[in-house]
């Protein structure tokens, strides 16, 4: 029943946790060392600003799933971007910024990205 309820990250799952110091971090899973119990995060938001951008290793029991909002959100597509800008990723930019153009101009429901 604790699968169901809790089920087991997976590289690439939006995160949040808390550094020994009570620092709030939220990022992405870029790696799990299931035998350690660790998790190893991108961070993208953060209480301490010298760990945005950086991958920060944490405890599974430290880290919760954040909830993903639809695609179809402009805020949601917005943060997707700034992740794109972020990490140089010109493709996946063009990509997003596409989809907010449309979502923008109702020309199509957005679904994927």
């Amino acid at each position: 029943m604790e699968t169901l309820l809790n089920p087991p990250l997976n590289t690439g799952d939006w995160v949040q946790g808390k550094t020994e110091n009570d620092e709030l971090f939220q990022g992405y899973v870029e790696s799990i060392d299931t035998q350690r119990g660790i998790v190893h995060v991108r961070v993208i938001q953060s209480d301490n600003n010298d760990v945005l951008g950086k991958l920060f290793s944490s405890p599974m029991d430290r880290i919760r799933r954040l909830n993903q909002g639809p695609l179809d959100q402009e805020g949601y597509l917005l943060n997707l971007i700034d992740l794109a800008l972020a990490t140089r990723d010109k493709t996946w930019f063009m990509e997003l910024t596409d989809l907010l153009n449309q979502l923008e101009h109702g020309t199509k429901t957005v679904n994927a990205a």
